[in-house]
């Protein structure tokens, strides 16, 4: 009864190492190394394995820290199945990476190579130049800046024509066309943009403009509105809303947005002659002769120019 009892124990305990050594064979081991671009060990990357979901969904995952030279080792407990690699470390591009080892295998060795965010970024913006629609855009940008506006227009055209929802293209197109005279043009790319961007104040106000040199005032006017709502510091906004002031003979209406043209920009033809003007009426000689020489510094040739000379004589 005992010898039975015995050989009972040396089954089970060969049953054991059975299991041991199929669990144990079914690992394998991985090592490699993190660097920077130039092959500089990255000492603080961190790897973590989990499960690849593309071939299998199972809940997994091992982190692995690297030592001072960027080192690493790791066990694979069940290599019969697929893992992914997710390198970190601060200041560069996380990586990602799949993988599949044999099972049993030792000599498994994968280095990761990380680019800095800043290379990264880099490497993206001369990817995307070369784009269809992005080549041209570059192209049109130094043409532009060479002073050859017509070769600038062509390239937004292309450019647009490459990739139609390009926005700086179509606010390039639009302005250029706007310059050239070419009012139809300029309202149609315009309103591209607009389609992409509707509170584009570029152009917004190209769209006023072209659609006024046009005759279309009801579309002008539609334009001004949102484009005065969108941006209510335009110097040239407030000088138009000063100048409805200055129509009905209300100095005291059109003062403060004369005085607060001036502070955003304070060359401002317009607003210095009228503000000089204003202040003349007032009484105010010395701040009338003080705005109305700004505005013959700033626009000797202006249409106010004569009056401004000839009212500072007597100030």
């Amino acid at each position: 009864m005992r010898l039975f009892e015995g050989k009972h124990v040396v089954f089970a305990i060969v049953l054991l190492a059975a299991a041991v050594l199929a669990h144990a064979g079914a690992q394998a081991r991985i090592q490699g190394q993190v660097t920077d671009s130039k092959g500089n060990p990255i000492p603080d990357a961190v790897i973590t394995i989990t499960g690849d979901p593309s071939h299998e969904v199972f809940e997994f995952e091992k982190i692995v820290e690297v030592d001072k030279k960027g080192k690493y080792k790791a066990l694979i407990l069940n290599a019969t199945k697929f893992y992914l690699f997710h390198i970190e470390a601060e200041g560069y591009q996380p990586h990602k990476r799949p993988f599949k080892v044999s099972v049993g295998s030792t000599d498994n060795e994968f280095n990761f190579q990380l680019r800095s965010i800043a290379e990264a970024t880099a490497a993206g913006q001369i990817e995307l130049r070369e784009q269809p629609g992005y080549k041209e855009l570059e192209e049109a940008k130094k043409l532009f800046a060479a002073g050859d506006t017509e070769g600038a227009r062509t390239k937004f055209g292309e450019a647009v024509a490459a990739k139609p929802d390009l926005l700086p293209a179509l606010i390039g197109l639009a302005e250029l066309n706007y310059d050239s005279g070419d009012m139809e043009g300029a309202l149609a790319a315009a309103r591209t943009c607009l389609e992409e961007d509707d509170e584009s104040i570029h152009c917004l106000a190209i769209a006023a403009n072209a659609s006024q040199a046009l005759g279309d005032l009801e579309m002008h006017a539609t334009y001004m509105a949102q484009y005065e709502a969108l941006n209510p510091e335009d110097p040239t906004i407030l000088f138009n809303q000063a100048a409805v002031f200055l129509n009905k003979m209300d100095d005291a209406g059109a003062g403060p947005l004369l005085e607060k043209c001036l502070d955003e920009d304070p060359d401002f033809p317009q607003c210095n002659f009228e503000y000089g003007m204003l202040l003349l009426r007032s009484g105010d000689m010395e701040g009338a002769k003080a705005h109305l020489e700004k505005y013959l510094e700033v626009a000797p040739d202006g249409p106010d120019a004569a009056t401004a000379q000839e009212t500072i004589k007597y100030l």
